[in-house]
């Protein structure tokens, strides 16, 4: 059985997650209370993170820390790794070695390039700068045993990396520099990729997280998306990473807290179910 996942912040609240980041020792428990067995961690300054507690926290509740989410950083402080600025790109660089430092003390979870690579407007954005910065940071991953995984997001959100395909061509455009995968998000998928299971089969060879959430970034299962499927597929290709939920706290807080994991469960396990048949 793949590893089931749930967002918890460590540092900030972020709406891709019900719980607040100051309790998150707290969220570990409910997390493994839901019947989860991971954790994708929001951490915005990796530097500051205890390290040892997190792993401590983790092996107490039966938990893998399976990503480390660094999109926070973009809001707070500006750093974008294809930014015009060199002063921008430079932190946004350090950054993100930073966060690599940091999975290497704690399991070496994934490090997501998602919002942090920039696009947003003309101040950023371009193939050229982001694979310039990612060359030195795939290195830097590799000799720590860690994989980057590039999230394609859509075009209301960024203008660079929008789709599978783009990202595929784009890895392989830098030769596909070991350590360097995707994390196919579902939402993102169903949005920009005109066929979300032929565009999750062409990432599969880069494949090292999946993402669910419905369409609106509700649970799985509330909005349309066929999820049996898709984890059908994935997993008859002989996928065994994670699946990580990234919904939104609609139509409530409470109602995530109070379905999330069955939810999550249904949506992995209709693939499984299809398998078996």
């Amino acid at each position: 059985m793949p590893i089931l996942a749930q967002t918890v912040p460590l540092q900030f609240d972020t709406v891709y997650s019900p719980y607040p980041a100051a309790g998150w020792r707290e969220a570990f428990g409910d997390v493994a209370r839901h019947g989860l067995t991971g954790i994708e961690l929001a951490v915005a300054y990796p530097k500051e993170v205890d390290g040892a507690a997190v792993v401590t926290e983790a092996e107490r509740r039966g938990l893998t820390v399976t990503t480390l989410s660094t999109g926070q950083i973009c809001g707070l402080d500006g750093q974008f790794l294809t930014a015009l600025d060199p002063g921008a790109r430079q932190r946004a660089s350090a950054t993100v070695l930073e966060h690599i430092r940091l999975s290497a003390k704690i399991g070496r979870p994934h490090v997501t390039i998602g919002l942090i690579r920039g696009g947003f407007d003309e101040d950023s954005g371009t193939e050229e700068l982001l694979a310039a910065a990612l060359r030195p940071l795939c290195q830097a991953a590799a000799n720590e045993g860690v994989s980057l995984q590039i999230e394609p997001i859509n075009r209301g959100e960024v203008s660079l990396l929008t789709n599978v395909w783009q990202t595929v061509a784009f890895i392989r455009g830098m030769g596909n520099p070991p350590g360097l995968g995707i994390l196919y998000d579902t939402y993102h998928s169903d949005l920009e990729d005109g066929d979300p299971l032929a565009a999750a089969r062409a990432a599969l060879p880069y494949l090292t997280n999946v993402h669910l959430a419905d369409r609106g970034r509700l649970l799985p299962g509330e909005g349309g998306i066929d999820f049996g499927a898709l984890s059908e597929s994935l997993l008859a290709a002989g996928y065994q990473g994670t699946f990580a939920l990234e919904a939104k706290c609609l139509p409530t807080r409470e109602h995530v807290l109070a379905r999330y994991g069955e939810s999550l469960r249904a949506a992995v396990a209709g693939g499984d179910a299809k398998r078996a048949d």
